[in-house]
């Protein structure tokens, strides 16, 4: 007496399903890996300047990154993201420091500035001011 019937073609239907999901495995790997262009060697440093200013400076590196290829954020932690601001300068390891002020003591904030192009951070840390 038997009981189950045997299912033909399961096991092809299967192996198709496996060779699909390996397929967009592929293919978004290879898609990340060939639209990343890497950022400009450059070494940036975010500091208190004073008790309502935060330092830009760059630290090191043998590249140079044009104003209209970065941007910024600067908010306090915990507020909204306001969104991205435009680079005001270029980057490079002689630039003059950027420095952003207007800003309240005693709090805490998010900067972050990235490279447009590769999408990969500069810096993206938090700044406490005292």
């Amino acid at each position: 007496m038997k009981i189950f019937k045997k299912k033909s073609g399961q096991g092809a239907t299967e192996y198709l399903l496996i060779l699909a999901a390996v397929l967009v495995v592929v293919a978004v790997a290879v898609y990340f890996i060939t639209r990343t262009t890497p950022k400009p060697n450059i070494g940036i440093a975010v500091a208190e300047n004073s008790s309502t200013s935060i330092k830009v400076h760059a630290t090191s590196g043998t590249d140079t990154c044009a104003a209209s290829d970065w941007q910024y954020k600067v908010y306090a932690s915990g507020a909204a993201d306001p969104g991205w601001t435009a680079g005001t300068q270029a980057l490079s390891s002689g630039m003059t420091d950027i420095v952003w002020g207007g800003l309240t003591s005693g709090t805490t904030y998010v900067v972050r500035i990235q490279h447009i192009t590769s999408g990969q951070y500069f810096f993206d840390s938090t700044v406490t001011l005292s």
